[in-house]
């Protein structure tokens, strides 16, 4: 099985832009040493504990100091963009990334992004503006003359003659700013949270790639239902080892030192100050709860609690035994993702967490069948 890792970023209120991109640089320098398959990273563009709204800047700084691992914004808020100007920028950077890069999209969940923009708050343009912008991309990334105008967006793509008998100084050229390797080879994720997430029927009626945010294995499970039942129905393989699920994760030498580095570290503290407090608001605990077979409510969960039962927390003996029985219950995936969170003031366990989640749990950890439609 691969690895992954899913910088939103979490981080710290106060620390300054350039942390946060020092942090992201430095993380992925070492999710690439280490084997990390993909590096993906959130957009977000008033949210104080997510501060990166360009996550392309922070994949162009990357890219030049890493060698292998895959990029990704994670993901692009389609209806937050010019489209025609994303889809170039998309196919410029997948070419400087000489293919390491796949691409995020989504509707967008906050509304304060949405108002910064001018759009309702309610998010009511947020799906046809995401549909539109897809199509104006296809229209772009094709180099074809168009003209487009749309509910939401105008663009097109210039019919340009030779002027200049010599094509070496023609004036007129155009950039080729199509994906690295063409179209057919940029690869489209698409991530999902809810039960029976209208996210994943999407993604399955387009054949793009399903990530999972774990909410609890029935909540999986059900991604991968409603994901593959709308892949098959739409002529598209429904293939397992493409199914990544992001958790969160730590792993260290014990159990108890895995638990309590978890507890005291990045992990922990945004647990306590933002996950926690949001996951309530919106319900969302319920899911870990039902799975974890206590019978608390969701103002009992405590740190304690959340490292026995949702983190995924032990040696690299016990995380691989863990990440086995979900994948049993869930039916199988290809390529577990872990999230990150704020450690700058103590990185070392960060990162030694990550090293042996790539190189101690994640190879022993069987791929399901290549290609499975139920």
């Amino acid at each position: 099985m691969d690895s992954g890792i899913f910088h939103n970023p979490y981080m710290k209120p106060g620390r300054s832009m350039r942390e946060v991109l020092d942090w992201s640089v430095r993380l992925a320098q070492v999710a690439d040493k280490a084997g990390v398959a993909d590096f993906m990273i959130g957009e977000h563009a008033t949210e104080g504990w997510q501060p990166i709204p360009n996550p392309e800047i922070v994949i162009g700084a990357c890219a030049l100091v890493t060698d292998n691992i895959r990029f990704a914004p994670m993901a692009h808020i389609l209806p937050m963009h010019q489209p025609a100007s994303l889809a170039i920028q998309i196919g410029w950077l997948s070419q400087v990334l000489e293919g390491r890069y796949f691409l995020g999209i989504a509707t967008g969940a906050y509304p304060r992004d949405a108002a910064v923009r001018g759009q309702p708050m309610d998010l009511s343009e947020a799906r046809p503006r995401m549909l539109e912008a897809i199509e104006v991309m296809e229209k772009v990334w094709k180099r074809e003359p168009f003209h487009y105008e749309g509910d939401f967006y105008n663009a097109g793509y210039p019919s340009v003659e030779a002027t200049d008998p010599d094509p070496t100084r023609d004036l007129n050229l155009q950039s080729d700013f199509t994906p690295w390797g063409g179209r057919q080879n940029l690869e489209i994720a698409v991530t999902g949270m809810s039960a029976n997430s209208s996210s994943m029927r999407f993604a399955g009626q387009r054949g793009y790639l399903p990530i999972s945010f774990y909410g609890g294995a029935d909540s999986v499970r059900s991604h991968w239902d409603t994901y593959s039942a709308a892949a098959v129905e739409a002529g598209h393989a429904a293939d397992r080892s493409r199914f990544r699920v992001s958790r969160d994760i730590f792993v260290a030498d014990t159990d108890k030192e895995a638990k309590r580095r978890a507890i005291v570290g990045g992990l922990g503290y945004f647990w306590d100050r933002y996950l926690v407090p949001v996951y309530k608001r919106y319900g969302l605990l319920q899911g870990f709860i039902d799975d974890s077979g206590t019978d608390i409510t969701p103002e009992d969960v405590t740190l304690d609690w959340l490292a026995e039962h949702v983190w995924v927390c032990g040696s690299a003996d016990t995380v691989t035994r863990k990440l086995e029985e979900m994948s049993e219950r869930i039916g199988g995936f290809g390529t577990i993702v872990m999230n990150s969170h704020d450690c700058i003031d103590d990185p070392e366990p960060w990162f030694e967490s990550t090293q042996r989640l790539a190189q101690e749990v994640a190879p022993r950890i069987s791929m399901p069948s290549p290609v499975a439609t139920s």
